[in-house]
């Protein structure tokens, strides 16, 4: 690089000393400027031909113009008055430079130079079009009047290139306005793009930065494009970095950061010193300069800019002005230099509204693109105005800084970007390199609400300062996990308290999710969210992905008290008394008139000696036969006597009375539950008084009823006023006037009841008490009916045995998901629900978590009573009781008896039964006879007892 330096040094000495002497060609130049800068650089070029007079250059009268007007009738009058006051000096301008940016100076002024036939070089800001006044130049016309695009408006084209090499959705350029014009890239700079973008100007305080950072990420940005000085990239930087700003700092996966400058020293680089934390940087910078063409120029621009002017705009306009100056220089010797002043002056064709224009047979063109050669950045790329541009290639470097570090920890060239106004192609990258880990990471903040089944917290689970770590499931998660595995984002999830509900008191602010998307604190509301016509003016919902859901009513199911014994209870204790009385008495009674009638059996044995039966009714035989009496097998053998027939035929007309009523009651008393009318719909609930009923306070149910008892409050206002109006006619009132209440308040009583009966404030506090656990009995000692969303009411008889849905669904509305106003969200999700819906994915989630949920109780509970098929072990087990009794005592009966049987002393049982000796056995068998004879050979005839002529006294008789 040396040499070439020295090369070009001597090659220019030597030019000088041949040329010294000569005069070279003259040139006057017409200047117009708009700021201070472009006209120092503009004086810098001149020296340039001073230095080196080998150019054979000679600048004669420059007539300066200030254009920094923003009255575009102002501008051109004054314009066109110094423009006819230097046409008829004698120093008429060769070539007109015009470092206007754009806007009405830049348009005012070309206007003036088009009419009057003036070659013009300009640095104007713009592409294809954005000049109005030279959009229609004839191709005469584009030889002489020629555009060449700044750097500043070229380099701008790399976010372009950026956004479409990293697939970006949003991005954002602050710009610093001093040296970036945007007006005309509002509109062009990504259009045709999916990409969601905005320019704005870079704030000049700290805290103004970080107030302007929060705003653009609030609006959903995540890609920062910094265009301006490195100082002022190094403040955006720290105000990002910023641990106090609302969400910040916004250095994290989710967003990627981008800076460009066009200062041409390398060693000038962003820095972190006020950085917060550490942050990663794509830095874009002007590659060194190392065409030997140019050294000359390099050389001289190195020893007479500034640092301040160091930079690619600095190098372009000496560029620019060298060779309009050059090329002027070399038509004027080949002769093809023509006057082309008009004999108008330019207040005539002012006055005539600029309409005819001159033509020129001028390429000044083609003798500016030849001069280019030795340009300090390159020879300018020409092809037509909107596509003239100086050549210059930009490093892609990617930084690494720590915190309160001025030095990168990693500077990386990753790739180069050529200039151009293309997106494609440009991008060249380095060997195995590649961009692809500063991309930033689509990330949507989700807030939900925690209702099963839909959201429910993964117990134990636990973040571990994962930010995108899930500790939710439920029926919208795996909708959400589907959504994602097809939409390609990550999310973070947090759970907030409610749907969202406007305030009734001024300003009616809403709360909730609804709040969360209104505040873009959100990006997605996820939930069992219903559609409602006031959320809808706030927020966007998406296709529904549930169906219609209403409002439902949840009781405790009718718990039937059992009882083994409940046979019992049939008959009242006194009326069980007085069956026994009755037994007793009767049994008595019976044996009383078998002893004492003389045509009993046991009075009559003779009489009776041939019958097949013979029953003497003693008082064992009477409580037997009273017993038996009541069952289906019968007493047995009826008393012989006739007033003992009548005692049992009394008895069993009172059995068959007891037994016939008995059953008949016990059928009734086991199915009277069953017949009980319990409470089947809202009408039912609402015309009792018995059962307390409330929704919980301030949810939809609650707004619900709250509406409409409002509707009917003001549809008797209404009709009151309407009654009472004195204009309306006899007639038309007395079409008003009837005797019922023409207006439902049915809402309104039930509103009355609902607050009286002290909402819960919460849905466990509402399940407690529908459940009627300890603490709710005394509020609700009857019962209470909770008034909740279908879908709460049907989970909870799902997961509990205890519950029961009464009624038809009301005020039924869909479930959909919530996006903040306008976002193209909405329509990439419901896309995917209608696709999931056809794929019949949301039928299978309902599947999932409604029927197949380990939580789901249904199969296990037992039948309620009134879809038993009979009566239940419960009510009638204790007659399985007595027989268990009536076999264990008839067990210890048959101990007793053989027991009995065994210890009974022989001697003692003859004795009793005093039989005399026989006769055949003599004297050898006498009283005296040793116990130790034994007893054999006695008569076991019986023999016939002599008749009976005195009945038996009473106390021989058992």
């Amino acid at each position: 690089m040396e040499r070439e330096v020295i090369v070009g040094i001597l090659l220019a000495l030597v030019s000088f000393f041949i040329v010294e002497g000569q005069d070279g060609t003259k040139v006057n130049i017409l200047f117009i400027h708009q700021d201070p800068e472009g006209e120092r650089l503009f004086n810098i070029s001149l020296k340039f031909f001073d230095v080196n007079r080998n150019y054979g250059v000679t600048i004669g009268k420059v007539h300066r113009f200030n254009a920094n007007l923003t009255d575009s009738l102002k501008l051109t009058s004054e314009f066109c008055t110094m423009f006819d006051k230097v046409m008829g000096s004698d120093n008429k301008p060769d070539i007109a430079i015009d470092f206007t940016r754009i806007g009405i100076p830049s348009e005012g002024v070309k206007v003036v130079l088009r009419a009057m036939g003036i070659p013009t070089i300009s640095a104007t800001f713009g592409q294809e079009g954005d000049i109005r006044e030279w959009r229609d130049l004839n191709a005469a016309e584009m030889k002489y009047l020629i555009q060449v695009s700044p750097p500043a408006d070229v380099i701008i084209q790399s976010i372009r290139s950026l956004v479409e090499a990293q697939s970006m959705t949003s991005a954002v350029l602050m710009f610093d306005d001093k040296q970036y014009e945007m007006y005309h890239k509002y509109k062009s700079l990504l259009q045709n793009m999916p990409t969601r973008h905005l320019l704005t100007k870079t704030e000049l305080t700290r805290d103004l930065l970080i107030k302007q950072v929060e705003k653009l990420v609030h609006v959903d940005i995540v890609n920062f494009f910094i265009a301006g000085e490195v100082d002022q990239i190094s403040e955006v930087l720290a105000a990002a970095t910023n641990p106090n700003a609302t969400d910040g700092p916004y250095f994290s996966d989710e967003f990627a950061w981008y800076s460009m400058t066009m200062k041409t020293s390398p060693t000038k680089l962003p820095h972190c010193i006020k950085c917060d934390r550490e942050v990663t940087l794509v830095h874009l910078l002007p590659t060194k300069f190392d065409d030997p063409k140019g050294t000359v120029r390099r050389s001289f621009m190195e020893k007479e800019l500034s640092e301040t002017d160091k930079s690619l705009t600095g190098m372009f306009y000496i560029d620019l002005t060298i060779d309009a100056i050059l090329a002027f220089r070399d038509l004027s010797k080949e002769g093809k230099w023509k006057d082309a002043y008009v004999n108008n002056t330019c207040i005539d064709f002012k006055a005539k509204g600029f309409r005819k224009y001159p033509t020129l047979d001028l390429d000044l063109m083609g003798a500016f693109n030849k001069t280019g050669v030795e340009n300090g950045m390159g020879r300018f790329i020409l092809e037509k105005n909107g596509k003239n541009y100086p050549n210059f290639t930009l490093e892609i470097r990617r930084m690494v800084f720590s915190p309160r570090k001025a030095e990168p920890i990693e500077n990386e060239l990753r790739a180069t970007w050529l200039a151009g106004f293309t997106e494609s192609k440009l991008i060249s990258y380095e060997k195995q390199m590649t961009l692809s880990d500063h991309i930033a990471k689509t990330v949507f903040r989700i807030v939900t609400v925690i209702q099963a089944p839909f959201v429910m917290k993964i117990k134990n689970c636990t973040e571990d300062g994962d930010k995108y770590a899930n500790c939710f499931e439920g029926y919208c998660i795996d909708l959400l996990k589907k959504i994602q595995d097809e939409l390609k984002f990550n999310y973070t999830i947090k759970a907030v308290d409610g749907y969202g509900y406007m305030n009734h008191t001024y300003p009616h602010d809403w709360d909730g999710m609804v709040k969360e998307l209104q505040k873009r604190k959100a990006d997605i509301a996820l939930g069992a969210m219903s559609v409602m016509a006031e959320r809808e003016s706030v927020v966007d919902f998406t296709v529904p992905y549930y169906d219609l859901v209403g409002i439902s009513i949840l009781m405790e199911k009718p718990k039937t008290p059992t009882s083994l014994f409940k046979f019992l209870t049939v008959l009242e204790n006194d009326v069980w008394m007085c069956i026994l009385g009755s037994y007793f008495f009767t049994s008595f009674l019976m044996w009383i008139f078998d002893r004492w009638s003389p045509y009993s059996y046991q009075n009559n044995r003779e009489k009776y000696e041939d019958d097949e039966e013979k029953r003497e009714f003693n008082l064992k035989e009477c409580l037997w036969f009273c017993m038996t009496s009541l069952t289906p097998q019968g007493g047995g053998e009826s008393p012989k006597n006739l007033s003992g027939r009548f005692v049992a035929a009394t008895w069993w007309l009172f059995g068959f009375i007891i037994i016939a009523s008995y059953t008949a009651n016990l059928a009734a008393f086991l199915t009277v539950s069953r017949l009980d009318a319990p409470i089947e719909s809202l009408e039912d609930l609402s015309k009792q008084y018995k059962v307390q009923y409330a929704p919980m306070e301030n949810s939809s149910a609650w707004i619900y009823f709250d509406r409409m008892r409002r509707i009917e409050t003001r549809f008797y206002d209404i009709w009151r006023n309407m009654i009472l109006n004195d204009t309306m006619k006899d007639f038309e009132r007395s079409q008003l006037s009837v005797w019922d209440y023409p207006v439902s308040d049915k809402y309104t009583k039930m509103w009355e009841a609902m607050n009286a009966n002290i909402p819960p404030n919460n849905s466990y506090y509402a399940v407690q008490r529908v459940r009627r656990t300890k603490n709710a009995t005394d509020k609700d000692p009857d019962g209470f009916a909770f008034l909740d969303e279908a879908t709460n009411v049907r989970w909870q008889t799902t997961i509990s045995c205890d519950f029961d849905q009464k009624g038809e669904e009301f005020s039924r509305k869909p479930y959909a998901i919530a996006v903040q106003k306008g976002s193209p969200l909405k329509e990439s999700f419901s896309h995917m629900i209608l696709k999931l819906l056809n794929q019949r994915f949301l039928e299978q989630l309902k599947e999932t978590w409604w029927v197949d949920t380990p939580l789901n109780v249904k199969n296990n509970c037992p039948k309620d009573d009134n879809q038993s098929d009979g009566i239940s072990i419960h009510n009638i087990g204790g007659v399985f009781i007595v027989i268990f009794v009536g076999i264990v005592m008839a067990c210890f009966t048959l101990i007793f008896e053989y027991w009995w049987y065994r210890k009974r002393n022989v001697s003692e049982e003859l004795a009793e039964m005093a039989l005399p000796p026989p006769n055949e056995f003599g004297a050898t068998f006498t009283a005296s006879t040793p116990p130790s004879i034994e007893k054999t050979n006695f008569n076991t005839q019986y023999d016939k007892p002599p008749e009976r002529t005195t009945l038996p006294s009473i106390e021989n008789s058992w």
